[in-house]
């Protein structure tokens, strides 16, 4: 929950992606482990009906980039917010998303390096205008957190981000865990970078 401490404000967020797995818990232990966040973050390759499930039973709002995998993508999502190629601000931060992978099939949501770099060049002014406090991306960045099959390798310009905006937190999804002791959380160069897959519960604190 929302919480001030002298000139700070933290928030507790539940970032999302790539499996169902709280369809698995009872609606009475989500309510319990998941009250007081502030608000849900995507990752992307998550349905549309586990977004709805989530915001139902949450009442929480949801901002969300797409995956590599879309679902029902005709029907629009009214109670999300898709940032894809978009910086936002919600609440008092400054959230940039960049949705889908590396090129491998040549369908919607897939990007080569050139084609993930002209993305984020177009929203240049408006990240030098607001630098953004979190980064929200589907692929991880390369090599962190990455894979060396093709369609799981990160992208490199998304170190040119960190470096020009230096974001405090990057959530990502896309790598899927296969245990407990694979890494999950990394820091480079100030920017906590975590993958959300399955979730992650995350405390971020935003100076005011």
């Amino acid at each position: 929950m929302k919480n001030k401490e002298g000139n700070k404000v933290k928030y507790k967020i539940l970032a999302i992606s790539d499996i169902h797995i709280l369809k698995k818990y009872s609606i009475n232990l989500i309510l319990e482990k998941f009250k007081d966040i502030d608000f849900i973050i995507s990752a992307g390759d998550v349905s549309n009906d586990y977004l709805d499930y989530l915001a139902s039973i949450l009442n929480k709002d949801i901002i969300y980039v797409n995956g590599n995998h879309v679902y029902n993508e005709k029907h629009n999502i009214s109670f999300c917010k898709n940032i894809d190629g978009k910086i936002i601000k919600y609440k008092d931060i400054y959230i940039f998303g960049l949705d889908g992978s590396r090129v491998y099939s040549f369908k919607k949501h897939q990007y080569t390096e050139r084609e993930m770099f002209i993305k984020i060049l177009k929203n240049i002014p408006r990240l030098i205008l607001h630098k953004p406090d979190i980064v929200v991306t589907h692929a991880p960045i390369r090599y962190i957190h990455d894979k060396e099959e093709h369609v799981h390798k990160g992208f490199r310009v998304f170190y040119k981000v960190i470096n020009w905006f230096h974001p405090k937190l990057w959530i990502h999804g896309h790598i899927h865990l296969s245990n407990h002791y694979e890494i999950q959380e990394t820091e480079y160069n100030g920017t906590r970078i975590i993958n959300a897959y399955g979730y992650k519960l995350i405390e971020f604190q935003k100076d005011t």
